[in-house]
């Protein structure tokens, strides 16, 4: 019985001994000047197609949100939308500009009709933005990608208050 338990301890001794050693040495990415090593994380960042897929799924449910009477759901969305654009201004800096335009110009005004509770007045700010989105997209090379809103949202949330 002795022979197992100093056995035991041994083993935990070495892996910890193996986790320490695998652990102490810097992954690939963190080799190089600092200069590089930002520069390999800011290759890795999320490109602004994969930030838009949540931009646009917060804009879904947000819509049906508003259209269920959830304003307070529909600003969280809005708000959250905010933040993952801020995501993209940073990461792919080249596309901060229109995206700030596209907030100012249409995010803004959606965020009075939900603060109005203002389901109509939503709607038309609404489609507003998803022409916007769709201008936007095509003035960047890519009049292929077009939002649409589809017939449900996307989080199983509970789109009435």
């Amino acid at each position: 019985m002795f022979g197992i338990r100093k056995t035991m301890a041994i083993a935990g001794c070495l892996l910890m001994f193996a986790g320490a050693t695998a652990y102490a040495a810097p992954p690939h990415w963190l080799k190089g000047t600092t200069e590089q090593q930002l520069k390999t994380l800011a290759d890795i960042q999320e490109a602004a197609g994969s930030v838009m897929i949540e931009y646009s799924m917060r804009y879904t449910n947000l819509y049906y949100a508003a259209k269920g009477g959830n304003w307070g759901l529909a600003g969280y969305q809005l708000k959250e939308q905010r933040e993952i654009q801020e995501v993209a201004e940073n990461t792919r800096p080249q596309f901060a500009p229109g995206l700030k335009a596209f907030e100012s110009a249409y995010l803004v005004p959606l965020a009075k009709t939900i603060k109005a509770k203002d389901f109509k007045a939503f709607k038309t700010a609404f489609n507003r933005g998803v022409g916007g989105c769709n201008s936007c997209h095509a003035s960047h090379g890519f009049p292929f990608i077009k939002f649409q809103l589809p017939k449900a949202p996307y989080a199983p949330l509970s789109m009435k208050p």
